[in-house]
């Protein structure tokens, strides 16, 4: 019994040791106070939106510039130009002689119509030019308005944060904005309501511009009709006698009897013409063109007659005075060149008035948008004002309809300089329509055989040498207007609806020197090899820039996340998991996990959808080192 109490004293002895051990150890465990893990963040007002910047590398490349080709087969002649030479419009740059005709071409060409021809591309590459610059100086002039729209409209989702108008401020607000809106309809209004005066008196002037070329191309008519019956007396109640008669046709009496009835046609119809009494210009300018076909019909069939008609002591092959075959022969190929020229200025004139047409009635259709959206954000506007006066808005609901006027208001002023651009772009094309209409018919005027310049510029590719044999559509020479240049780039497709046009860009060059400029066009199509889209950027300045150098475009981009309850964050601060996707914030220095919607991955940053207070503070790396509750530290 002694023995067994001897036995359980030590070992009380070392029970005391561990308890008083294991006492100590929970005293020291709770001395230790928990480390906090190092994360990022960031608040939920600088989610709101993020700051890119974009670098592409471009090519800088002439706006204007011509590659012209040869029209006929033969070898070049009288290339006394080179690489670096300037040249106006309407020079003859080349030759290309016909090596299998024994026959010298014979320049048949009316002075007269050439000086007026080369008048025209003048005036329309004049005109053109105006209107480019003015819808470049447009695009720059636009996107400061509506960089300052959307300035005011971040201000005012800011002022959702920073609410602290009183209700009567409110109210002044809304009454401004009203009276701000009934101001911005009437405006609408009356621009409407000019342009519609200015649509009659272009139509009237297009009009009056179709008849005078109708008049000219009749005249035209008329005289080649008199001209051929003085050369082959068709008209058997003219009393025109020519001794050669019996030669016309003598190979093919066919092409007598073809010609004589193209004649007669011609003839019958033109007086028919005269007795009409056309009901608007449109119904004129189609019947001249008719008419005008007609008459080129017998053109050429006098042309095929004198190619069968044979010579005769009445009629030599040539003579120095008095008539010959040749000369004839000549005389009708004039006649062609004329009335080829005359059937290029109706057609000419019946386009331009279908173009006016069209210009007019999408620009008013524009115009009218502009008004009915006017009048609605007017009639929103009082509705707003009405319930301010009655108490039914909250301050948070006045924040939202500051917001939303800020956001109506650069709506509108986008949807106004997308008007102006639109119809400024209009304009350009129908310049340049225009302007090729001109050099078409001052290239009608020249020989086949002549390599024109059809613009002003420098010569900046020549593809062939002197005495080379060509073939038609074969490239000869470039010509590029240097003082006027563009450049190109490559914009992937998650960042092509930021391209607006009129968006600012910096360009720099491989000294380090920068250009300012903005986008002026975005191609609706993708290449179909790198699925990028091509880009141009006009300069403010591109002095310093040459055709074909490789420069970089820096563009700084400012997205927006949207409405409320929409943000923008880095990919890493979103958990994306099968069932769910959630984010860490931090509440009382604890990580708190909140389930969130995505709704568009943007490159490195990702749009979300969830409901949080503007303070609050989203983590944004090193979440996922983190659990639910987890003691956490952060810096930005």
């Amino acid at each position: 019994m002694k023995i067994k109490k001897l036995l359980f004293i030590p070992m009380l002895f070392v029970l005391v040791l561990i308890l008083s051990a294991c006492g100590q150890q929970k005293e020291e465990a709770k001395n230790i106070e928990p480390v906090a893990t190092p994360v990022k963040a960031q608040t939920a007002t600088q989610s709101l939106n993020i700051r890119q910047e974009l670098s592409y590398p471009a090519t800088v490349v002439a706006e204007s510039e011509a590659k012209i080709a040869a029209k006929a087969s033969g070898n070049i002649t009288n290339l006394d130009f080179k690489v670096g030479d300037k040249v106006v419009l309407g020079q003859e740059l080349a030759r290309i002689d016909d090596v299998n005709s024994s026959v010298s071409t014979i320049n048949n060409f009316n002075n007269n119509q050439i000086k007026q021809a080369k008048l025209a591309v003048e005036q329309a590459e004049a005109n053109f030019q105006l209107a480019r610059t003015s819808y470049n100086n447009l695009l720059v002039s636009s996107v400061k308005d509506l960089r300052q729209a959307e300035i005011s409209r971040d201000q005012a989702a800011k002022g959702q944060v920073n609410l602290e108008a009183t209700s009567v401020e409110s109210l002044k607000s809304a009454e401004l904005a009203y009276e701000t809106s009934k101001i911005a309809t009437e405006q609408a209004k009356l621009t409407l309501e000019n342009r519609q005066k200015l649509v009659v008196q272009s139509e009237i002037d297009a009009k009056e511009n179709a008849d005078l070329t109708s008049n000219s191309v009749v005249n035209t008519i008329n005289s080649i009709i008199t001209n051929i019956n003085n050369i082959t007396a068709f008209d058997d109640n003219n009393n025109v006698t020519i001794s050669y008669q019996s030669n016309l046709g003598a190979l093919d009496a066919s092409t007598y009897n073809n010609a004589k009835q193209a004649y007669q046609k011609t003839k019958n119809d033109y007086n028919f013409y005269l007795e009409q009494k056309f009901s608007n210009t449109s119904e004129k300018v189609k019947a001249v063109m008719t008419l005008a076909d007609t008459a080129k019909q017998l053109v050429d069939r006098t042309k095929i007659l004198f190619e069968k008609t044979i010579t005769s002591s009445a009629l030599p092959q040539t003579s120095l005075a008095g008539v010959s075959l040749s000369g004839l022969q000549a005389t009708v190929a004039g006649y062609q060149a004329q009335i080829g020229a005359a059937v290029s200025q109706i057609n000419s004139a019946n386009q331009t008035l279908v173009n006016v047409e069209l210009n007019n009635t999408s620009l008013l259709d524009s115009l009218r948008q502009a008004y009915e959206l006017a009048g609605q954000q007017e009639a929103s506007a009082e509705q707003s004002l009405s319930n301010l006066k009655a108490g039914n808005t909250s301050q948070k609901d006045q924040a939202g309809f500051v917001y939303n006027l800020a956001q109506n208001q650069y709506d509108n002023l986008k949807i106004k300089i997308e008007a102006q651009i639109s119809t400024a772009k209009s304009q350009v094309e129908t310049a340049e329509l225009q302007y090729n209409n001109t050099l078409v018919t001052l290239q009608s005027l020249y020989d086949a055989h002549s390599v024109i310049s059809p613009l002003n510029g420098t010569i900046t590719k020549v593809f062939v040498s002197a005495g080379e044999t060509v073939a038609p559509g074969q490239a000869v020479l470039t010509v590029s207007q240097l003082d006027n240049i563009k450049v190109q780039f490559y914009v992937e497709p998650e960042n092509l609806l930021e391209m607006k046009p009129g968006l600012p860009v910096m360009v720099k060059d491989e000294k380090g020197n920068t250009y300012s400029g903005a986008i002026s066009a975005v191609s609706p199509q993708a290449d179909p090899i790198t699925r990028r889209f091509l880009t141009e950027i006009k300069l403010e300045d591109s002095s310093g820039l040459f055709l074909g150098t490789i420069v970089d475009v820096k563009i700084d981009l400012i997205k927006t996340a949207g409405g409320q309850g929409y943000f923008i964050l880095p990919l890493a601060a979103v958990n994306v998991g099968q069932n769910s996707n959630t984010i860490f914030i931090i509440s009382d220095n604890r990580a708190v996990k909140m389930p969130v919607e995505v709704v568009k991955v943007l490159g490195e940053y990702i749009k979300i959808k969830v409901d949080l207070p503007l303070e609050a503070i989203i983590i944004t790396d090193g979440n996922k080192l983190i659990q639910e509750g987890q003691l956490v530290v952060w810096e930005k």
